[in-house]
């Protein structure tokens, strides 16, 4: 398992928006409010994550790195 740094989640509907748009990209995620984190089961490519990233700045999220 994989933790992201997700910029931007403050409520329960942030999370199912990030989860969301991880599986857009066939990518099943889990948020966490806590630490402002997703979870996946393996690193992402940088292709992968670059375009997430840009989804997610579609929405006012920032996608960061590796926990």
């Amino acid at each position: 398992m994989v933790n992201y740094e997700v910029e931007g989640m403050t409520c329960g509907h942030c999370k199912k928006t990030v989860e969301k748009v991880f599986a857009e990209f066939g990518t099943e995620a889990t948020a966490n409010l806590d630490d402002k984190s997703v979870t996946v089961k393996e690193i992402l490519t940088d292709a992968e994550l670059n375009k997430l990233r840009d989804r997610l700045s579609e929405d006012g999220y920032t996608l960061g790195n590796v926990k």
